[in-house]
């Protein structure tokens, strides 16, 4: 009777710890990269056809209310929602933001995720649409493969019967601004391994994901932790031609610190970046 109450606890015991084990080896993630980002913007309509003049002139929306709106660039897209869309966080009186980045994950099961990051000391946040945030507030969603705009999504209008300005081909790279550089490569070393490299002019930590690259950098002085720039990759890049391309659609570029980037600001005030890509 000993023996049998002895077996069945080691069964038990080896099941909790088979679970354990199993909930841990789901980080770092397999993932298959970066794909989308959320903007929470005072007109997404407008948003999105700023982006669609450049992008994809096809824009795509929710279905149902709210009003939310999508823009291609290959493989990744952006999504514009207004301050009172549930689906984002934060004062309804903070001004812009981009509220979220995704990565997408190979087998995802959200319970079983949300399992091994809490071992991992992660807090997932509540609800349907609970996401991991580091301790600047940025908000990382996840996702399973193969990702894309969701079948809640619809297209919209077509905002222009031309080709868009670029070909996109999804994301390079996402930088944000934090508030301590050790802290947070702490937090995205649980998602994306250790840092692929680390450089000092500039301060950087950057982390391999999958065909995309996640950026760290300090938060500059007066300035808030946020997703600070987004990179795309484009076919056919030229920098000259482009940037005469994104003018004909009123784009202007500014400087930046990589002669292989072109730079722009949206009507919002956030940062993209373009570069050649395959």
């Amino acid at each position: 009777m000993v023996a049998n109450r002895r077996s069945f606890l080691n069964a038990a015991f080896g099941c909790i710890a088979g679970r354990a084990l199993a909930q841990t080896s789901l980080l770092p993630l397999q993932t298959t990269g970066l794909e989308h980002l959320g903007m929470t913007v005072p007109d997404p309509k407008a948003s999105a056809e700023f982006y669609g003049r450049i992008f994809d002139p096809q824009l795509f929306q929710e279905r149902d209310p709210p009003p939310r709106y999508y823009v291609r660039m290959g493989s990744a897209y952006l999504a514009f929602g207004g301050s009172t869309d549930v689906r984002v966080a934060g004062d309804a009186n903070s001004g812009p933001r981009i509220d979220h980045f995704c990565a997408l994950v190979k087998d995802y099961k959200p319970q079983d995720m949300r399992a091994a990051l809490e071992q991992a000391g992660v807090n997932m946040g509540t609800g349907r649409l609970g996401m991991p945030t580091d301790s600047d507030g940025i908000r990382l969603q996840l996702l399973g493969v193969p990702g894309g705009l969701a079948r809640t999504i619809i297209p919209s209008t077509r905002i222009a019967t031309d080709d868009a300005a670029v070909e996109g081909i999804g994301l390079d790279h996402i930088v944000l601004a934090v508030s301590d550089m050790e802290k947070a490569s702490a937090f995205y070393a649980k998602f994306f391994g250790q840092p692929a490299s680390r450089s000092k002019k500039p301060e950087r930590i950057w982390f391999g994901v999958a065909n995309t690259r996640l950026a760290l950098e300090p938060v500059a002085a007066g300035s808030k932790p946020a997703i600070e720039r987004i990179c795309f990759r484009i076919a056919g890049f030229d920098r000259r031609v482009t940037r005469e391309k994104l003018k004909k659609v009123d784009v202007e570029v500014v400087s930046a610190d990589d002669e292989h980037l072109l730079r722009f600001k949206d009507p919002n005030g956030f940062t993209i970046d373009l570069k050649a890509g395959v």
